[in-house]
């Protein structure tokens, strides 16, 4: 896209938000009914450009690598009335999408990253019908909302990282009882985070995957010395494909000096529901029947700075043919979401940026700092660093014989909210650089260095 093109753009984008912010002034200062129904309507958005730049350096040389990514920019718009009867409130959200720029056009669908079909859109991706119930000082307070949304609930999960979220068609159940989190959502339709299009779940063969349904179940409790505990447990099952279970435990303790500890562990166990999984999901083979993955991890964090360590294994047993000469076969790896089409929620901390750490046998660690720069005269700058290895990764020769790999990653994150009187408005940078051992990078075609650019501005027009 032109320079030219792209300051008209610009300057359309930010023609329309001071626009709609002078209707929203005028607005509230003519009407206010009494009716908490209207007068508690709100209109909010987010300006967004996005950049990604994924190199496989593997696929080709150095010089002329694999190139995947595209530039974008966003509007999002969300409009939600107060409720009415203090029981049902309604909500809408739209968002245009439009293509700065595609890298390496003639590798095949690299622009997919951002962009679907290569092209801009705008779209309504939310409509939905919110009922609530309960008091909670009564020990009671819940949501049902319907229709078109964001979730995550249970282990169902949208995004939020690309020009547009994924929204799913569908019903969320959100409550608390007595201090419990309580969940429960079902969902048969998706949008996802690179198209305006509602469709179908699907599986890696393009089957019909008729529902999802989530669940989950948290309680904090608190102990002496202001200790904390916090167990959770939360499931998906995808009809015919996968059912997947996880426990997360975290212990809080506060330290001397305003330092805080956390310790926690989780685990995640999924296996295949039905015919509709074959063991294959975006790589061959994933896993046969089950696959298990468990973690510990521990957070120390003080005013400015938090350190954080973790280690995971993984059980992925796969199927694997033999390969041909002088090839070597890629090993099974955990799969975390419910169909081609979908998203799983996945908080593993030893999942990096550009890699997941997650073959078959696979041992990994990671350790990872993030500072905040305020008392340094650079209030709002955040810097991480974080560095992941993998190590006893089986990878076959045309023998059969197996090999031990290993795989490392260095990620690095730029952070900045701007103050007054740019206030909302927030860069974000990350970047990963992911290599691996020579048997375990012919096996999987891939090592890459992976860059993600966000600048976002939030408003609220009333």
């Amino acid at each position: 896209m032109s320079v030219h093109l792209l300051k008209k753009s610009l300057l359309a984008c930010s023609i329309s938000t001071i626009s709609l912010v002078a209707s929203a002034t005028f607005a509230n200062d003519i009407f206010n009914t009494g009716n908490p129904f209207i007068d508690d309507a709100s209109l909010s958005g987010k300006l967004r450009t996005v950049y990604y730049n994924v190199k496989n350096t593997e696929k080709s040389s150095k010089d002329d690598a694999d190139l995947s990514g595209a530039w974008t920019g966003g509007l999002w718009l969300d409009l939600k009335s107060g409720y009415f009867n203090d029981i049902l409130a309604f909500g809408t959200s739209a968002y245009g999408v439009a293509k700065f720029d595609t890298l390496n056009e003639g590798s095949g669908k690299a622009y997919q990253l951002l962009l679907d079909d290569n092209k801009g859109y705008t779209q309504v991706k939310q409509l939905w019908a919110d009922l609530k119930y309960g008091d909670k000082d009564l020990g009671f307070d819940g949501h049902i909302k319907l229709g078109r949304q964001v979730i995550y609930n249970g282990l169902i999960s949208s995004s939020g990282s690309r020009s547009a979220p994924t929204t799913w068609q569908g019903v969320n159940f959100e409550a608390e009882y007595f201090d419990t989190e309580i969940g429960l959502a079902w969902v048969n339709e998706i949008s996802l985070r690179n198209t305006d299009e509602f469709k179908e779940l699907t599986n890696f063969s393009g089957k019909k995957i008729d529902y999802v349904w989530g669940a989950e179940v948290a309680r904090k409790f608190q102990l002496p010395n202001d200790q904390s505990i916090k167990v959770k447990y939360r499931n998906a099952f995808s009809k015919d494909f996968l059912q997947t279970h996880n426990i997360d435990v975290k212990w809080a303790t506060p330290l001397v000096d305003d330092m805080k500890l956390n310790l926690g562990g989780k685990v995640y166990y999924t296996k295949s529901d039905g015919n509709l999984w074959n063991g294959e999901a975006w790589y061959k083979p994933a896993f046969d029947d089950n696959a298990t993955i468990g973690s510990l991890f521990a957070e120390l964090s003080g005013d400015d700075w938090t350190i954080e360590a973790a280690v995971t294994k993984t059980k992925a047993e796969a199927t694997i043919a033999n390969p041909s000469a002088g090839k070597y076969s890629a090993p099974g790896k955990y799969y975390y979401d419910y169909g081609q089409n979908t998203h799983g929620i996945w908080d593993i901390p030893t999942s990096a940026f550009a890699e997941d750490f997650y073959y078959d046998n696979e041992l990994a660690w990671m350790l990872g700092v993030t500072l905040d720069m305020a008392k340094t005269g650079l209030p709002g700058l955040t810097l991480g660093y974080a560095y992941t290895h993998g190590s006893d990764i089986n990878v076959k020769d045309e023998h059969g014989n197996k090999s031990s790999a290993s795989e490392s990653e260095h990620d690095f994150l730029v952070q900045y909210k701007f103050p007054e009187p740019l206030k909302g408005l927030k860069f974000k940078l990350k970047y990963g650089m992911y290599s691996n051992d020579e048997i375990l990078r012919k096996a999987i075609g891939k090592e890459e260095n992976d860059l993600r650019v966000w600048l976002d501005y939030k408003f609220v027009l009333f």
